[in-house]
Formats: structure tokens, C-alpha cells, sequence
């Protein structure tokens, strides 16, 4: 595991949907094994603990790469993700859409056609998909009865978006997350174990 780690002081590159990031900006990059970074969480839930948030700064300008941007980084920190999503704090809220028929603002959530989980080291991982091809996913943890998001993403025709950082759900964000839970299927991991501590 370590030897593909990304460590402080390396150059590297990634890929965004976005031209927006600045020469000298530090981003935060979420970091998967490989086998989660092409199939997804839900496939292999035990990589969600091996995951890392990467802290780097952007050392040239975007340059377009077929429908992304690619930048360069250098790396300034990696760490593991859940004890810095457990002390960063949050500033979002979960993914609205306006329901036009019945005139009301509504959370994508509550139009989740397929919902999977999965208990992680203490956390509650959830994701869905829906019909109008969006994909998210939710870390959540619940503590003396309240619920706390995270981390959020969301992936759809019009672009991915990841929010870090921990924060109380408001009591709608919770009805709706916790109907997701109680409809999801059980997720396992799908393939054998194949990184080294």
C-alpha cells in the first residue's frame, strides 16, 4: 500500500471536470486504491477505510484533455480519510431538484430507484442511483440519535461533485437518507483482497 501511495513533494497530475482551479491553488484530492478508483465503493467497501484525502498544490495550468482538464500538482500531504473528514468541518447540503408538478423542492435522495450500503469502521456508507442517471454516495455517521454527513458525491451527465467535511443533517436531509438506508440492498466487496498494508 504504501509503495502507491502519493507522498509529499512528488509531481503528479490529475483530472477534473472543471477549468477553474488556479496555478498555485491547493486542492483536495480524493485518493481510492486502484481497484475502487475504476469501479466504485460500492464494489469493494472495504477500500472506503483505505482511502486518503490528498492535499495538492496546483503547479500548471488546466489543459484540456478530451471532455476533462488536466493539471499538475505537487503533492503536499496524504492522509487517511476518515480521521480528516471526522475534523474538517462542512459547509453543504445534499443535491435539490424543483419537483414542477407538485410545485415543492425536493432531494435527489428521495428519488433514489436502487440504494446499496455498507458498514465501514463505525461509518455508514449509502449510495443510489436514479432515474435521471445520477449516482451518489453519502459517508454518514449517526451519534446519540443525530445524523452527520461526511462526505457527498454526485455523478451525472452534467458533471461530478465531491463535499468534505462533517456536518449535522437538517431533520429533512435525515427523513430522506435514512428512507434511503431502510430500502438499501447489503453491499459486499466483489473482489479478493489484493493490497498489503
Amino acid at each position: 500500500m504504501a509503495a502507491i501511495l502519493p507522498q509529499a513533494g512528488q509531481q503528479t497530475y490529475a483530472f477534473f471536470g472543471t477549468d477553474a482551479l488556479q496555478v498555485d491553488e491547493i486542492a483536495n484530492i480524493l485518493w481510492k486504491p486502484p481497484f475502487t478508483a475504476i469501479n466504485g465503493w460500492s464494489e469493494q467497501p472495504a477500500e472506503i477505510v483505505m482511502s486518503y484525502i490528498v492535499a495538492a498544490k496546483v503547479t500548471r495550468a488546466s489543459e484540456r484533455h478530451h471532455f476533462q482538464y488536466r493539471y499538475d500538482f505537487e503533492v503536499i500531504s496524504c492522509e487517511p480519510m476518515f480521521p480528516k473528514l471526522r475534523t474538517v468541518r462542512g459547509d453543504w447540503t445534499l443535491e435539490e431538484y424543483l419537483d414542477t408538478l407538485q410545485n415543492r423542492t425536493c432531494f435527489l435522495w428521495e428519488e433514489a430507484s436502487w440504494c446499496g450500503s455498507a458498514d465501514v469502521d463505525g461509518l455508514k456508507y449509502i449510495c443510489a442511483h436514479t432515474s435521471t442517471e445520477s449516482h451518489m454516495e453519502l459517508l454518514v455517521e449517526e451519534i446519540d440519535g443525530d445524523m452527520f454527513g461526511l462526505l457527498s458525491t454526485h455523478i451525472d451527465p452534467g458533471g461530478e461533485y465531491c463535499y468534505l467535511g462533517r456536518r449535522k443533517f437538517s431533520k429533512h436531509e435525515e427523513t430522506a437518507v435514512r428512507k434511503a438506508i431502510d430500502q438499501a440492498a447489503q453491499l459486499v466487496d466483489t473482489y479478493k483482497k489484493y493490497l498489503i498494508d
